[in-house]
């Protein structure tokens, strides 16, 4: 046999299967890589489960500080705006008062109502507007009622009399209007007075 084919046989005697305990160590080897396999991957599963959880979490927690951000200062000025208000109430009854002195305090009258003006105008300007009451029907989360005004005119539970002004903070109630809500007479009642007004034609 010549160099050349001594060469060529060589690679041949290699390619001869393991024998059977060398393969057994090689199944169990494998085998063995493949749990780890699946072991890491259930970990990395997991740990990328925790991170969307947490990031999810975190983004939440941001979105929910921004909006609180944004309200804090959207209202940053609720307590002064209601101590304003009194303010207001104020000028509306030297207003009220001017007037019923008659003409002689017309200029001093003139006065306090561009005052009255000017407030609300700055008032308004921050988000602070009145809101009307009058015939409206009763809203308690917009208003309180002071009394019960017994009516035949009014529908049940409609505001009759205005006692102070409500006001809204952009979109928020900042003063509840005091008001009077109309309450249907009972029978009794209605019974009384045509009872009453016929004995007064009787005689």
């Amino acid at each position: 046999m010549t160099r050349d084919e001594n060469e060529r046989a060589e690679p041949e005697a290699v390619a001869w299967p393991p024998p059977a305990e060398a393969q057994a160590q090689e199944e169990d080897e494998t085998a063995r890589l493949k749990a780890e396999l699946e072991q890491k991957k259930r970990e990395a599963a997991d740990a990328h489960d925790k991170y969307v959880r947490t990031y999810a979490d975190f983004d939440n927690y941001r979105k929910r500080m921004q909006k609180e951000l944004a309200e804090a200062r959207k209202y940053a000025n609720e307590q002064i705006a209601l101590e304003l208000l009194s303010v207001v109430d104020h000028l509306a009854l030297a207003i009220e008062h001017a007037s019923n002195a008659g003409e002689n305090n017309r200029g001093l009258r003139e006065g306090v109502e561009l005052v009255y003006k000017q407030l609300k105008d700055v008032l308004q300007k921050f988000g602070i507007t009145p809101f009307s009451s009058l015939g409206e029907r009763f809203d308690p989360s917009r208003h309180d009622a002071l009394m019960q005004d017994t009516s035949t005119d009014a529908a049940e539970n409609t505001i009759t009399k205005v006692f102070q002004e409500g006001y809204m903070y952009h979109d928020k109630v900042l003063r509840h209007a005091k008001v009077a809500v109309a309450k249907k007479p009972s029978p009794e009642t209605e019974g009384e007075s045509v009872t009453g007004h016929t004995d007064t034609e009787g005689e």
